[in-house]
């Protein structure tokens, strides 16, 4: 009867922290699928579109005779190039991700800084799903006495599955990127504030 006892109480013991390992293990996952699906986002961006990007190229504000911007025109083919190039630049690097051996140390599970390079290595592999949406979005904030910062940056959303022995699951990828800025110098219209010259891209 005792050996009964012993046994099943070694049994639920091994079954609780299995259990809590499965749950760190794909948490950690997780955490590493999104870590390198948005490097492999921000990289494809920052090398393949913004570097030829000005904010001159995308925004050309008028002036009144005081020199005070009362209008600000969007470069509307210009933002819907960038669009188009971004999703494909993007794409392209995700795909080249999942062909990539993405791996965690075992001993990151333990949480411990002294355990997190240690043990077996748990292989990953990260496949894109569906389509990379990109939107383009800015704002508008003080940056001074009589001066506001405008930035403009893509708002990039997509999905990645995450695939090894405990876990085959959609993980959700979302991360912004500033492409160009500019110091505006003196008031700008009150009709842009608070609200975005993107709207529809």
């Amino acid at each position: 009867m005792m050996l009964l006892v012993i046994a099943a109480g070694l049994f639920l013991s091994i079954f609780y922290v299995e259990r809590a390992l499965r749950h760190t293990v794909i948490a950690l996952a997780e955490a590493e699928a999104v870590r390198a699906a948005t490097h492999a986002i921000n990289t494809a961006v920052l090398e393949q579109v913004s570097t030829h990007i000005s904010y001159a190229d995308l925004i050309k504000p008028e002036k009144d005779v005081n020199n005070q911007v009362i209008f600000m025109q969007v470069n509307t083919m210009l933002v819907n190039k960038i669009k188009s190039e971004a999703e494909i630049a993007i794409q392209d690097s995700l795909l080249e991700l999942g062909q990539k051996k993405t791996s965690i140390p075992f001993g990151m599970v333990f949480g411990a800084k002294l355990l997190s390079n240690l043990g077996p290595m748990i292989r990953l592999v990260i496949v894109p799903m569906g389509t990379v949406h990109v939107d383009v979005a800015d704002s508008f904030e003080a940056a001074g006495i009589n001066q506001t910062r405008h930035r403009i940056y893509l708002n990039v959303r997509s999905d990645v599955r995450v695939v090894f022995p405990l876990l085959d699951r959609e993980v959700p990828v979302t991360t912004q990127i500033p492409i160009a800025d500019a110091i505006i110098v003196g008031p700008v219209p009150q009709v842009y504030l608070g609200q975005s010259l993107f709207r529809g891209f």
